[in-house]
């Protein structure tokens, strides 16, 4: 089997330098069906239909700032599936570097990174909470401290993308939350890197990326309901290995039972809530009536995290959201993309 991909380059004539392979993704599953390098077949199919055209809409749209409805042979960028090798599961794809006068010259990683921040909601205080860590050397008296779960949390999320491997103390449920945690930290790295790029995309660009890759994010989920309990998206250059995505079967269910907005909505909200290192918070909307979580892709929220601060003072302020609906219509969460002044009363 390992001779197979040799001949097949011997017979294209072309080495992996010829090609310029940028780097290499990975979506990883474990659990169920997968740890026996196995998978239902539907759900497979599912998974592979809604990985392949994102990725080849994410290609589309980096050269050329848009992508079209129908991918047919002329449309179909050069992404390769790559031999699988034994061990739970992994579909393995390889795409090439982008030409010199793409839209926009970064991985498509940095793009799943920018997807993966609207429409996977960020940690919240309720499940960092449910972490149960190992003994750790503070005093008692410290550990009731209302941020010591998140800072003991990102430490932990550090250490691993420092090479720090999870021991097996932890419990299932504590490890997925810290391996959705680096996740979120890795993707904050990527974008912040890609930031001048990423600027250029305008606001028309992201809401048409985002209802685009919301509906096939979903459909990537599908193969955790029976194949695997967790699908990691990862990335490799040269380097380690990162996560860019997580995903466990709670997690996939949310995004499955709700749809992102496919416009802007500006709402007043009063911020009762906020966590500056990642996004995430909640407000009061409807004159007081209902309390909502919202959360901040990490490359918006540099650049309004100390207008939301200052804003806080205020009682009300008035943010650009997208609305994220269960099936019954109703507004579960938000995305804010910016802030606004607020309109006279």
């Amino acid at each position: 089997m390992r001779g197979l991909p040799l001949q097949g380059k011997k017979a294209s004539g072309l080495s992996e330098r010829g090609r310029k392979v940028a780097e290499r993704i990975t979506f990883h599953f474990e659990g169920a069906q997968a740890d026996d390098h196995r998978m239902n077949f539907y759900e497979a199919a599912r998974f592979q239909y809604g990985a392949a055209r994102l990725l080849v809409k994410l290609a589309q749209f980096r050269a050329t700032g848009k992508f079209v409805a129908n991918i047919s042979d002329k449309s179909n960028h050069n992404v390769e599936l790559v031999a699988q090798s034994g061990g739970s599961f992994n579909y393995n794809v390889e795409e090439t570097k982008p030409a010199a006068d793409a839209f926009l010259n970064i991985a498509l990683s940095d793009l799943v990174a920018y997807v993966a921040e609207r429409v996977i909601e960020k940690l919240d205080e309720t499940t960092m909470a449910k972490v149960v860590l190992p003994a750790l050397d503070y005093d008692e008296d410290e550990a009731e401290d209302d941020g010591l779960e998140v800072t003991e949390i990102d430490d932990m999320a550090e250490a691993v993308l420092a090479g720090d491997k999870l021991t097996a103390s932890l419990s299932p449920e504590t490890s997925k939350i810290i391996k959705r945690r680096v996740a979120e930290v890795y993707r904050e790295r990527r974008l912040a890197a890609a930031a001048k790029a990423i600027g250029k995309i305008t606001e028309d660009q992201s809401q048409k990326l985002l209802a685009m890759a919301a509906p096939l994010i979903v459909e990537m989920g599908t193969a955790l309901r029976k194949s695997a309990n967790t699908l990691e998206i990862t990335t490799q250059k040269r380097g380690p290995v990162r996560s860019v995505l997580f995903l466990d079967r709670k997690m996939a269910r949310e995004i499955e039972t709700a749809a992102v907005d496919r416009v802007i909505t500006p709402i007043l909200g009063d911020i009762t809530q906020f966590n500056k290192e990642n996004g995430w918070g909640k407000l009061r909307i409807e004159n007081g009536a209902k309390m909502i979580s919202f959360s901040i892709p990490s490359d918006v929220l540099p650049t309004i995290r100390q207008t939301l601060i200052d804003n806080m003072k205020k009682d009300l302020v008035y943010f650009k959201t997208y609305f994220v609906r269960d099936r019954a219509k109703k507004v579960k969460r938000l995305i804010v993309v910016g802030i606004l002044p607020t309109p006279a009363s």
